[in-house]
């Protein structure tokens, strides 16, 4: 069969001659099936590869003994040394499906079930138990996850998301790429970059990405994804991705903290304690944190863990009856090597015997049969949900473990990309709460969505300030905890409003400059020059290394060091990692406190954007004396007053600043989101946001207009974010407010072009361009 390669195209034409290809292509039209139990047989027929199946089918010689072969699923068996431990029952038993099990499948889905959805009932349940026939899979899966809903209330679909983040606008994708051919390296599906589940496995986990954007990318995802992509075609594996992570999965499964895997780790060992007491004491007795190994076990589903034939049934079972099959799985495995534990002599031993554990289990019916024999009161819905909370609230109410469990390796996704979110079915609340509570009233929801919202802040944070610390050694003993003093806070504005007098400015080169003479002072991109002379319009002396001479002044950019020491850490044109943090997670964290209270509109009843409310709080704060505002605001910008030291207070600043960005934006038709995002950088910048914030919540006008008495920034909860944010003061920060506006900065060429002129107006003629 013809195989078409997606894996190049960017957008533009591209993506249109893409989506014709994927609503042209016909599942299995033209392909040659292989024969039931052979290679590949069990694969979804757009995923055969065909190029092997025919060398095999020439070059077949009866008598020779082949290296490898390739199993029903397309992995990779090598036969030198005979089959794997791992699978050796496993890969003498072929993988046949049972016309008599088939048959009843399709008995009850005609006569017993709906098209479009699942009625769940004991008949279904006891098919289920049984396994469900391996080709009927692929539509029994996303009925059991009800992916139907999930498009219908999505708003946007699969092929218009994948339209959207193919262009690399996502910072995950980087992590994508390096992770494609990790994955599944033993597959012939994803083990080549040319293979025909790399391009659809990029595409899913991006469009993941792209719509989660609180969650980004996590390794785990991209297990789950390959796996589903041998069986599902690409665009409901999309769809059940999201079901699973949105409704079968705890809220923050995947997310950068791994709050609910964490949670659920305890749940596990709290589970251990209760129906293994054996394995227990010997955990306890040796420290092993068993985390360690079953933390992949449920980040992946099993999927990394076990035998392909033994995922398949544990998925039937776990699509239908939730998460509780994994503690059931797990807690099977455990006994089956509990002997093996009680027997080990010291904490190496058992630790290898934990890590080799999925390798024995080698009988999926002893195994499935195992899980059934668990009964409710062992463990149920309720008791886990009991568990959960309990472990989750632990987890939430430490502070400490925002930064031990912080992975600053993992790029924070860009939600600032035009998008759709999906609903979400539980989150952190529902689970705290132990219930689905539909009204957002109830004063117990709203008391823990706050401090969700605030653990979400403290946590962005957190992020930040361990990226300075983890790059700049001047920020290493620099305290991440916030003061909730009073004489902190009358403290804010004389620290604001000090300015470091220095005698020399400094500037950071934008391009690389080479001296050809003496006078010239040569300098690489990124090099902090003092300057020395500003005099001339087009050409500035500096000092860099012991060096003193003149280069173009366009060439470099100044740095704010008024009350602040330059970093690299905080400018976004060194660090790009740094803009991910600030617009990623910080900017999502601070609107998602910005929106909660705010009044719906009259006309539609939905929310207004916080921006609409940030203009006018603004223009609230500088109207009492605006006569005298004003005229400073045009001596400051006519002059450049405030280039030495700052001069204008924070409600002033951040009218400017709202001023400057609603001019700037508005001729590239950027949304609010995008201008909330820029002004947090600009705050940051100058070192103010926690002081913006007692101006925009010191508006009254503004903010009974905009928002509900119960809102955060109604109540005096505002002073605690204020205080999470005084800790972003510390910092140094060089971020673009026009970041996001494409085209609205010249690149490196026409720079130099421009500066052909000046060089000719000075004679200044040995510098070669």
């Amino acid at each position: 069969m013809a195989r078409t390669d997606y894996s190049e195209y960017t957008g533009g034409a591209g993506i249109r001659s893409l989506m014709r290809q994927l609503e042209d292509e016909e599942e299995g039209e033209g392909a040659k099936c292989p024969a039931p139990g052979a290679s590949f047989s069990a694969l979804l027929s757009s995923m055969l590869p065909g190029e092997v199946v025919g060398e095999e089918n020439l070059n077949r010689d009866p008598n020779a003994q082949p290296a490898y072969r390739w199993d029903e699923f397309g992995y990779r068996v090598e036969e030198e040394d005979g089959p794997e431990d791992c699978s050796s029952k496993l890969l003498s038993i072929p993988f046949l499906e049972s016309p008599r099990k088939k048959l009843q499948w399709s008995v009850e889905l005609e006569l017993g079930q709906n098209k479009q959805t699942l009625r769940r009932n004991g008949k279904l349940d006891e098919l289920v138990k049984g396994g469900i026939p391996h080709s009927l899979r692929r539509s029994i899966w996303p009925l059991l996850l009800n992916t139907q809903k999930k498009k219908d209330s999505a708003g946007i679909g699969y092929r218009d998301i994948v339209s959207s983040c193919t262009e690399d606008s996502l910072q995950s994708s980087r992590q994508i790429e390096k992770d494609l051919l990790r994955t599944m390296p033993t597959n012939i599906c994803f083990s080549q970059k040319d293979s025909v589940g790399i391009p659809r496995l990029r595409r899913v986990l991006r469009a993941v990405a792209w719509i989660f954007p609180e969650i980004g990318y996590c390794q785990g995802m991209g297990m789950i994804a390959a796996c589903l992509l041998l069986f599902v075609p690409e665009e409901e594996t999309f769809w059940m991705m999201t079901s699973i992570i949105e409704n079968l999965l705890p809220s923050s499964y995947f997310s950068s903290n791994l709050w609910g895997a964490q949670a659920d780790q305890l749940v596990l060992r709290s589970l251990i304690a209760d129906n293994l007491p054996e394995v227990d004491k010997v955990l306890s007795e040796n420290d092993i944190e068993i985390s360690l190994i079953t933390l992949q076990w449920f980040l992946t589903l099993f999927s990394s863990c076990l035998h392909i034939k033994i995922v398949l049934r544990v998925w039937d079972l776990l699509f239908n009856h939730g998460t509780i099959i994994l503690f059931k799985v797990a807690l099977c495995m455990l006994k089956i090597s509990e002997e093996q534990l009680v027997k080990a002599e010291n904490s190496a031993e058992i630790f290898n015997i934990l890590s080799s554990l999925p390798n024995q289990i080698d009988d999926v019916d002893e195994l499935m049969d195992a899980v059934d024999r668990i009964t409710e009161e062992t463990i149920n819905r309720e008791k886990l949900d009991q568990l959960r909370r309990k472990h989750l609230s632990d987890i939430m109410s430490d502070q400490s473990s925002f930064s031990l469990h912080m992975d600053n390796s993992r790029p924070v996704p860009r939600p600032w990309t035009l998008r759709r979110r999906v609903n979400r079915s539980k989150s952190l609340v529902d689970i705290l709460l132990g219930a689905e509570y539909e009204d957002q009233n109830d004063p117990r929801c709203k008391n823990i969505k706050r401090t969700e919202q605030l653990v979400y802040l403290k946590e962005a944070i957190l992020r930040i300030g361990t990226f300075f610390q983890g790059l700049d050694p001047v920020y290493q003993s620099m305290k991440m905890q916030p003061d909730y003093s009073l004489e902190s806070h009358s403290r804010d504005i004389e620290l604001y409003m000090s300015s470091t007098l220095k005698k020399r400015k400094r500037a950071r080169a934008i391009l690389d400059f080479e001296r050809n003479d003496d006078d010239e002072l040569g300098f690489r991109k990124n090099d902090i020059i003092n300057l020395i002379s500003q005099d001339d319009e087009h050409c500035w002396v500096g000092e860099l290394n012991g060096l003193v001479g003149w280069f173009p002044a366009k060439f470099v950019e100044t740095i704010d060091e008024r009350s602040k020491q330059y970093s690299f850490a905080g400018d976004d044109k060194v660090n790009q990692a740094i803009t991910d943090l600030v617009r990623g997670s910080l900017c999502s964290a601070l609107k998602q406190i910005l929106e909660q209270g705010l009044r719906p509109t009259s006309i539609l009843g939905g929310a207004v954007h916080p921006w609409l409310f940030i203009q006018e709080a603004a223009a609230e704060e500088v109207s009492r004396d605006y006569n005298s505002v004003f005229s400073r605001l045009v001596l400051c910008k006519t002059f450049r007053l405030d280039e030495d030291e700052k001069l204008l207070s924070p409600d002033e600043l951040l009218y400017r600043c709202v001023h400057y960005i609603n001019q700037t934006h508005d001729k590239f038709g950027a949304q609010m989101d995008v201008k909330l995002r820029s002004l947090v950088c600009m705050g940051l910048n100058e070192q103010v946001l926690h002081l913006w914030l007692e101006c925009l919540c010191s508006a009254e006008k503004a903010l009974s207009k905009f928002y509900n008495s119960h809102a955060l920034l109604a109540s005096p909860g505002w002073v605690l974010v204020k205080c999470e944010l005084r800790i972003l003061s510390q910092f140094s920060f060089q971020l673009s407010p026009n970041w996001e506006l494409k085209g609205s900065e010249d690149g490196g060429i026409p720079l130099k072009e421009g500066v052909r002129d000046m060089l000719v107006k000075h004679h200044l003629f040995s510098w070669d361009l």
